[in-house]
């Protein structure tokens, strides 16, 4: 129990420095993992291959979670202290100003808090000294003013060191939640008792941190501006307490994002990890014939009720996609790869996931690419690829500028062809979203390099860019479709970037073009005009680039002309573009 004495004679100064203790914790444990991945490990995947080097990269790797656990969980018990030294510094302010307020009407108050006066009530000769406390008896001389006074006084005192007791009780049991196993391994169970404990901690430091102060549904200069306007410690307890927010925030630095999506990312795969290995054994078989001679294989009603309960398709699926991203995560140096930056995630729905080879604040030149039709979480490693082949084309390129490409994956795509990828209201309400990344890139771009910037789509992706040009601003160089099905307007003047560049490519045997021009296709009311006209015809105006690859799906084949017309673009040396004609 906080007292009175103990309240006023509190010094904030020492929470501070023990915060201030556990900030060093974290930032060392931090710098720690980041020399173990991006200098040590990146060092042995560059340089050396083999059963050794994967068992010594793996053992360090090992050392790394630990780090990246203490850097965590340090950030989350100086968050406790700050918000504990927040709310006793504001107890403490609302004691003193009761405590001055009563000296100041020459009241009296005493070491335990009680308020004394001596009564000029004639009718309390006898016992002229008076005191009372914030429990005193409410029935009183209504002769004696001084007696409601000095109540109103001893109330305002009980009221600070009441909301002391609550901070100190509070605060209190989220710091006993706050420790570790004592061994070597940070296992699944750890990271999803830090997510419990983040989840604790938000219950009981609203007074200190606010979800609803973190800028919601606001531009990302309006995001940055915000970030750029607290305290150091304000930013690492925000990120520490809310990283899903800070994560998701277009506009703040890509290390920021990058930091507390990792978070994010660690607790949520943990925990669908430890959902997967919780369940019961899968019913077998689990396909089983029905029908007589036209028999034909369903699911059996035994694995679907296990599979109902349990949402085992559901995790298995994140699980694949999340493995994915670990992967590139884990892949710096590797075939020459850049570091990765986690700068969007999340399992819910299709899911989400942003993915950036390169700092693309640092980078010259990127590229941020919109997957189409049934791209989803599950699939997010095919899309990954993707950009790590045309990340080593591009880089070939550049003549050592710096290169970044973005998986974008984030909005619902279609999932269904047939059924849902005629529809337009998924690119229609996928595009603010991805006009806000492309704003925030721009946004958070580190000054004093160029900052040259290519939207890239395939496929019904392309359909999202042209509606995210139709309804707002997309503020890109270069635009490059790839199979595309229509992008809403009717020529490539209608789109934004500077006349001559929009860029397509149709490859041999790709029948999603002549497909989707009915449904995604523009319009041009003029002479020789019409409907359903899509990036691939000349009407269109786009410049055509030369494709040696077939199909839909294979334009990102590595050493292919296809893959090479579009680095041309993305590094903007238009003249070793290939086009047709």
């Amino acid at each position: 129990m906080v007292s009175f004495s103990q309240l006023r004679n509190l010094k904030p100064s020492e929470f501070d420095e023990a915060a201030e203790g556990w900030h060093r914790v974290g930032s060392a444990a931090s710098e720690a993992k980041d020399r173990v991945e991006k200098e040590i490990v990146a060092k042995l995947q560059r340089d050396l291959k083999g059963a050794v080097c994967d068992a010594a990269v793996e053992r360090l790797r090992r050392l790394s979670r630990n780090f990246h656990y203490i850097q965590v969980e340090s950030g989350l018990i100086r968050t406790a202290l700050n918000g504990l030294s927040s709310e006793l510094c504001a107890a403490q302010r609302k004691l003193e100003d009761a405590v001055a307020d009563a000296e100041a009407e020459k009241f009296t108050v005493k070491p335990d808090g009680s308020v004394h006066w001596v009564s000029q009530s004639e009718l309390i000769p006898l016992n002229p000294e008076q005191s009372t406390t914030a429990d005193g008896p409410r029935v009183v001389l209504k002769t004696d003013p001084q007696r409601v006074k000095a109540q109103g006084y001893a109330d305002r005192i009980g009221a600070a060191i009441t909301d002391a007791n609550e901070a100190d009780a509070h605060y209190s049991q989220t710091l006993d939640r706050l420790k570790a196993n004592n061994n070597l391994n940070v296992t699944d169970s750890d990271w999803v008792d830090a997510q419990n404990d983040m989840s604790a901690l938000r219950k009981f430091a609203g007074k200190y941190l606010q979800r609803n102060d973190i800028p919601k549904g606001k531009s990302p200069a309006e995001n940055a501006k915000w970030w750029k306007g607290l305290s150091a410690d304000e930013r690492a307890d925000y990120t520490a307490l809310f990283p899903a927010s800070i994560g998701a925030l277009d506009g703040v630095p890509s290390d920021v994002r990058d930091e507390a999506n990792r978070a994010v990312f660690t607790e949520t795969r943990a925990a669908y990890q430890t959902r997967l290995d919780a369940m019961p054994p899968e019913p077998w078989p689990q396909w089983v014939s029905v029908g007589g001679p036209y028999a034909s294989m369903v699911k059996s009603d035994e694995w679907m009720a296990w599979n109902n309960k349990y949402h085992a398709e559901e995790v298995r699926a994140a699980l694949k996609g999340m493995d994915a991203i670990k992967n590139r995560l884990d892949s710096t140096a590797k075939d020459g790869l850049p570091e990765t930056y986690l700068l969007g995630f999340s399992p819910e729905g299709t899911g989400r996931a942003i993915i950036a080879n390169g700092n693309p604040d640092t980078a010259n030149h990127t590229a941020v690419y919109v997957p189409g039709t049934t791209s989803n979480l599950s699939g997010i490693g095919g899309d990954i690829k993707r950009m790590t082949d045309l990340w080593k084309q591009s880089h070939a390129l550049a003549d050592g500028q710096e290169i970044s490409t973005v998986t974008w994956l984030g909005y619902d795509a279609p999932q269904k062809l047939g059924r849902d990828s005629p529809q337009s209201h998924f690119a229609d309400e996928g595009a603010p979203a991805f006009n806000s990344f492309i704003d925030g890139l721009k946004t958070s771009h580190e000054p004093g390099s160029d900052g040259h910037l290519t939207a890239i789509g395939h496929s019904y992706g392309t359909t999202l860019i042209g509606s995210a040009a139709r309804q707002g601003d997309l503020h890109a160089n270069d635009i490059v479709f790839a199979g595309s099905p229509g992008v809403q307007v009717g020529k490539a003047t209608d789109l934004d970037v500077p006349q001559g560049h929009v860029w397509n490519e149709d490859a041999d045997g790709d029948p999603v073009p002549e497909m989707g021009r009915w449904g995604h296709g523009g319009s041009q009311w003029k002479y020789k005009g019409g409907i359903g006209i899509i990036p691939s015809d000349d009407l269109f105006g786009a410049n055509q680039m030369s494709t040696d690859t077939e199909g839909h799906s294979n334009y990102w084949t590595p050493e292919s002309r296809s893959l090479k017309n579009q680095a041309a673009v993305v590094v903007g040396q238009y003249d070793k573009v290939v086009t047709d004609g």
